[in-house]
């Protein structure tokens, strides 16, 4: 079996463990400037629309949508509650969704040393399974769905022991899985992607077995991140840099910001690349992808602080730079078109960032402040959308229209 790339998931893994006690600290302070900000933002925003509503028709863009259930914020400050007596602790991981019923996670009751298990929800949270993962105490895990009643699921030991074990019956029966080597992605099968720069061929499984597929070869670009958000008719597309450059302090990073897409599932690739340095994060990847139809497409990041916005009409294949801007600093950005067309931009993606939400609906000329909320980073599912705030947020934002969103609460487990 070809040896995997586990680069950054024992550090994701960490995380979801580790609270943020510096967030604690300032929670006050930044709930105190959003309300600032949204003020100040929300006296601009209407100036500007008087300003120029002699010239200007489209309207502004409607702010993803909630249940009207009570859900929590979008993105909680992580914390701990102190209590006189110690408490049951249970660590959970990432939710992991096969469509809008099917959530799967993996947990277990102490840090280290405890034995993995897998949970379930076959309704949408109404109702949660459980069982063990096969895997040694002291692995490290990392869960996907395949599929509604499939999930896949790579490990790791402290004794550098890896492999791929599935389930195509919810978790009651799991197998080892031998990857298989490919020059093209079988058709219709979930793209996993990597948890840490994609130094590793990509990866698909198939929806119904958990079979494994992996390309011959990996991407061309250098600290690659898959694009998970687009949907899988869009074709294959992939965010990276041209180069690498050590730091003085030892860190690595890109240089040389491009793109990649494939319409036939890896076997060829059409690439473009960017004059300036676009990047949506420092770790992995170069510029935000969004798109809803492969055809409009969108590239974003970062510049010196300021968001960028590039825009393309005919499948990536020409680009030409967009007006709209916003100065984001150092925040990770995200973005997604919606199904109404509207391009949303999340910058920040955990608390200490202090996200904020912008969107466009005319093509990148102009972004506007929105309400902070799901929508920027989707995964799409057989019948909808999933979103997750890991590690900040332990549950999931299900979609049925990629607009109204619903909060999957983290189950309360035995």
């Amino acid at each position: 079996m070809p040896e995997l790339d586990f680069r950054g998931l024992d550090a994701a893994a960490q995380a979801g463990f580790k609270p943020h006690f510096a967030q604690v600290v300032t929670v006050a302070r930044r709930r105190r400037s959003r309300r600032r900000l949204l003020a100040v933002a929300t006296v601009a925003l209407l100036a500007g629309v008087a300003g120029v509503a002699a010239t200007r028709t489209d309207p502004a863009p409607p702010p993803p949508g909630l249940a009207p259930d009570r859900t929590p914020d979008f993105i909680p400050t992580p914390g701990i509650t102190p209590t006189a007596e110690p408490r049951r602790q249970v660590n959970t991981g990432q939710p992991a969704a096969g469509d809008l019923s099917h959530v799967y996670l993996r947990w277990s009751e102490c840090r280290t040393g405890c034995p993995l298990r897998w949970a379930g929800t076959d309704d949408g949270g109404r109702h949660w399974r459980t069982g063990p993962l096969p895997v040694p105490d002291d692995a490290n895990v990392d869960l996907r769905s395949a599929g509604p009643g499939t999930i896949v699921a790579a490990y790791y030991t402290r004794s550098f022991a890896t492999g791929w074990i599935a389930s195509a019956d919810g978790g009651a029966s799991w197998r080892e899985v031998t990857v298989r080597r490919v020059d093209a992605l079988p058709a219709g099968w979930r793209l996993l992607g990597s948890s840490g720069p994609a130094a590793e061929p990509l990866l698909a499984a198939d929806p119904a077995t958990g079979d494994l597929a992996q390309l011959t070869r990996p991407p061309a670009l250098r600290m690659a991140a898959l694009v998970e958000s687009v949907p899988a008719d869009a074709g294959v597309w992939v965010s990276g840099f041209t180069g690498e450059r050590t730091e003085a302090d030892g860190r690595i990073v890109g240089v040389g910001s491009a793109i990649e897409v494939s319409r036939d599932g890896g076997r060829t690739w059409s690439r473009h690349d960017f004059p300036e340095g676009l990047t949506a994060s420092d770790d992995v990847g170069g510029p935000a992808v969004a798109t809803w139809d492969g055809q409009t497409v969108y590239a974003i990041g970062r510049v010196r602080g300021a968001l960028v916005v590039w825009r393309s009409t005919d499948g990536g294949g020409t680009w030409g730079r967009a007006a709209g801007t916003a100065v984001v600093g150092q925040r990770t950005i995200r973005a997604a078109v919606r199904p109404d067309g509207v391009l949303t931009v999340q910058a920040g993606i955990s608390a200490g960032e202090d996200p904020m939400m912008l969107a466009s609906s005319d093509g990148g000329a102009t972004l506007r402040p929105a309400p902070l909320g799901p929508g920027a980073d989707p995964r799409p599912v057989p019948g909808g959308f999933v979103q997750t705030g890991w590690p900040d947020s332990k549950g999931a934002w299900l979609s049925a229209d990629g607009l109204t969103w619903t909060w999957l609460d983290p189950p309360e487990l035995p």
